[in-house]
């Protein structure tokens, strides 16, 4: 048999999806396996979202501009306008997903060997995006015992070094819900500055912020318009991750221009979906309030049941819809897996992701899952009924730990 490449062999594992194959072992033996591990939430798509969606398309569908549809790219830029955010069709590009749009302006901005600094923990497919672009991480490490507290500036200066070609941040952040505040970004944006580095900023997360907390824009800091990118997706704003349509805006004309050569590769976004997100980007305001209504309401239900278990962290979520949880567990992918493979309460189990994919810094994340509060409240609660039982029949049950709520 011909060998396959050691770089395949090395590919990053990624922690929402590498149970899967357990998960589906689970439900063929006819347990219900209720899925956290992902944010993939029960939301119906905006009704009327699909309706007459191939109506342009009679015979057949067309590759479309491989920067993405104008009339998508002018819908984008008139939704940023409600963030304080006003760019040009020329400074937005169409991707299939955030995902490629992470990975295309990794290859854009840095050679093999360079290094973006990120902290963590992060969104665990950055390790696969980097690892794809032979992208060295350079972590900031934050700790759950501490309220992953966003690293000082100072940190990130020291991370600095002659290969650095970037900070990469998602904010909201997934997996810890935090959000930066307006004076963190200036002061990121003056550190980006100084050393002439780019400032990545994940924002696919920008409608979902809680409790008084306030999302704000990385395009609209002033002094950087060169060094700012920002990568979007419509797939958490409109329930819509299969779509796969996401963007790249930067005022960098320049670079936009040259990661336009990685988009005429792969020809162009999907057409179908393009159309969707035109519609989609054009709902009322009313439309992302009931969501944030109703996953603040998701979210109280997953803190009141944590609050009833003992020996169990976690920082209440500023943005977003995840939770990242320390657990008495000896090790979270020993306890994921088993969660599928030993353990159903009532016939039920919940699927989770374990922590060790959210960070770069070996043996992070042992006693940590992410929890993805993404499905009815009902649902939630039956799925915390079944953490809770698993964490009392466990066999790996770590006892002699102090824990404490933040």
């Amino acid at each position: 048999m011909p060998h396959l490449s050691q770089r395949v062999k090395d590919t990053f594992a990624s922690p929402f999806r590498k149970f899967l194959p357990l998960a589906q072992q689970a439900k063929d033996r006819g347990t219900q396996v209720i899925h956290l591990n992902i944010g993939q939430p029960d939301f119906l798509m905006p009704k009327g979202s699909l309706d007459g969606i191939a109506d342009d398309y009679l015979k057949f569908i067309p590759y479309g501009e491989a920067e993405g549809q104008m009339p998508l790219r002018n819908a984008w830029c008139s939704y940023y306008e409600k963030f304080g955010v006003r760019i040009s069709q020329e400074e937005l590009i169409i991707t299939c997903g955030a995902s490629e749009g992470i990975y295309f302006t990794l290859m854009a901005i840095a050679d093999a060997g360079d290094e973006i600094i990120v902290p963590e923990p992060f969104y665990a497919n950055y390790n696969g995006f980097c690892q794809m672009a032979g992208v060295n991480i350079v972590s900031l490490f934050s700790s759950i015992e501490d309220g992953f507290p966003i690293p000082d500036i100072e940190s990130f200066e020291k991370a600095i070094g002659p290969r650095t070609k970037g900070i990469l941040l998602s904010n909201p952040n997934n997996p810890s819900g935090k959000v930066y505040n307006l004076q963190m970004l200036k002061s990121l944006a003056s550190l980006v500055k100084k050393y002439n580095l780019f400032l990545l900023v994940d924002e696919a997360y920008s409608e979902f912020v809680y409790d008084g907390f306030e999302f704000f824009p990385a395009l609209t800091l002033e002094g950087i318009e060169q060094n700012v990118v920002v990568i979007d997706s419509i797939s958490k704003r409109f329930n819509a991750c299969g779509v796969r349509v996401g963007a790249i805006a930067s005022r960098n004309t320049d670079l936009l221009q040259h990661i336009a050569r990685y988009s005429r590769l792969r020809l162009s976004p999907p057409m179908l979906g393009q159309t969707f997100a035109t519609r989609a980007l054009k709902l009322p305001e009313s439309y992302h309030i009931h969501l944030r209504e109703e996953f603040a309401e998701r979210r109280a239900i997953i803190l009141k049941r944590l609050d009833q278990l003992d020996q169990v962290l976690y920082h209440a979520p500023e943005g977003a819809f995840y939770l990242f949880v320390q657990l008495p567990i000896d090790d979270s992918d020993r306890f994921c897996a088993w969660l599928l493979t030993d353990f159903s309460y009532q016939g039920k189990t919940v699927m989770l992701s374990p922590g060790t994919g959210f960070y770069a810094t070996p043996g992070k994340g042992k006693n940590e899952v992410r929890i993805a509060y993404i499905l009815e409240g009902n649902m939630l609660e039956q799925a915390m009924d079944c953490l809770e039982n698993a964490l009392a029949t466990y066999p790996g049950i770590q006892k002699n730990k102090a824990y404490s709520m933040v």
